[in-house]
């Protein structure tokens, strides 16, 4: 009897070893507070205990001269910490988005309760939430989602450890989730991800993603603070990307999403000062092209390089509609491509600086999307068409007068491809 008892024990013991998974400074590729750290990930039978480290930076010397001198300032805290009990763990898995429910914190509050902090404090803690299925490697730290009160999150994106699937079980298209009534799987979508970086220093930049589907309506997504990782749960399908960072240069994609997750970096080049404003009233045009700029499609040759604009494309103010005086203009376009069948283009759209400068950015998208549209509807392979749009980023004319103002409200044709 003595022994079968010892045998149970040590099987215990040895399940639970087993079934314990621990990654000491597990990789992270994106955070965004800097003076929170994961220093291990632990797997048990229950629970993913995530252990974390707060280092409150320290004082420089000025203010600890100020707080020497005055005592009162001694008394007071600079800053307080505290866990949302609203976290959670999200995993993206084979189109699949799952999420694991916050449990208890250890050595930390959980708000509304806080704690003060002072100058230098380092603070140990452990938040526990529901166990990760085997198999999820790759997971985000979703610890706060409203700033409105004050609070700072400390959310975590792409935390790898070890957590190897489990090889026994026969089903291994999608991750098994126990406990479903308290497991959370959204709709099945794909993920959408990826950064922006300053292609010089490669540091992550904060800024904004314009992301356009055929047909719909343009979203906007903002990067995840200064860490420059941007994510959107889309249905499959087409969508162009582009970029919207100050001071540099926008950069448009097109990704095509199918069943699995789709990154796409972007790695941007800062753009050039805008000078001020010149004080003659016209138009100032820059530097042209090595592009050849033809004045009709009749005149358009199906070399690398050409381009025109399609002047007399017009749309409804503030809209992607076109009016039905764009059509005659539109035919000839549909003509010369049919004309010329290799040919491949790229349509670039741009508008004035009237208005917010993101809105104009997915007005621009909109509308070239919407000629794109005509052009394969009337018979063009959608594979030649390429379609960008600029908002107000490259405008023709600085100047005020709306008169002058509306050569920057226009649609280019591009030849990329003979």
């Amino acid at each position: 009897m003595k022994k079968r008892l010892l045998f149970s024990l040590i099987g215990a013991l040895l399940l639970g070893a087993v079934q314990a998974q621990v990654t000491v400074k597990p990789r992270v590729e994106g955070q965004t507070a800097a003076d929170v750290f994961i220093t291990k990930v632990e797997l048990t039978s229950q629970f993913t205990i995530v252990y974390m480290r707060y280092e409150d930076p320290p004082l420089n010397i000025q203010d600890r001269w100020l707080r020497k001198l005055n005592p009162q300032m001694q008394e007071t805290s600079y800053s307080n910490v505290a866990v949302d009990p609203e976290s959670d763990l999200r995993v993206n898995q084979k189109g699949n988005l799952y999420s694991f429910k916050f449990i208890k914190a250890v050595g930390i509050p959980v708000r509304p309760d806080k704690r003060d902090v002072q100058p230098g404090d380092v603070i140990n803690f452990a938040v526990y939430f529901e166990r990760l299925e085997p198999g999820m490697e790759d997971f985000d730290l979703f610890e706060c989602r409203d700033r409105a009160n004050g609070w700072r999150c400390w959310n975590f994106y792409h935390i790898h450890i070890k957590n190897p699937a489990d090889k026994t079980k026969k089903d291994t298209k999608a991750p098994a989730v126990a406990q479903a009534s308290k497991k959370t799987a959204e709709v099945a979508t794909v993920l959408l991800s990826g950064q922006v970086y300053d292609a010089v220093t490669k540091e992550p930049l904060e800024g904004k993603i314009a992301v356009l589907r055929a047909g719909a309506k343009a979203d906007t997504l903002r990067t995840i603070g200064s860490t420059g990782v941007f994510r959107k749960n889309v249905r499959p399908g087409s969508y162009q990307l582009s970029t919207v960072v100050p001071g540099y240069e926008t950069m448009t994609a097109t990704v095509t999403v199918k069943d699995n997750a789709v990154e796409k970096d972007f790695y941007l080049r800062a753009g050039k000062k805008q000078s001020a404003p010149p004080v003659a009233t016209a138009p100032v045009k820059p530097t042209p092209p090595p592009a050849t700029t033809s004045s009709s499609m009749e005149d358009l040759k199906a070399e690398v390089g050409s381009k025109i604009e399609l002047k007399n494309i017009l749309f409804e103010t503030g809209k992607a509609v076109l009016l039905t005086e764009s059509q005659e203009n539109l035919a000839q376009v549909v003509a010369w491509m049919k004309k010329n069948p290799t040919v491949e283009i790229r349509l670039e759209g741009h508008t004035d600086a009237i208005g917010d400068s993101q809105k104009n950015m997915e007005l621009s998208i909109e509308r070239v999307e919407t000629v794109k549209r005509y052009l394969v509807n009337n018979g063009i392979n959608a594979s030649r068409i390429e379609a960008k749009g600029f908002g107000d980023t490259r405008p023709l004319s600085t100047a005020k007068s709306d008169q002058e103002r509306k050569v920057n409200r226009r649609v280019e044709l591009i030849v990329t491809k003979k």
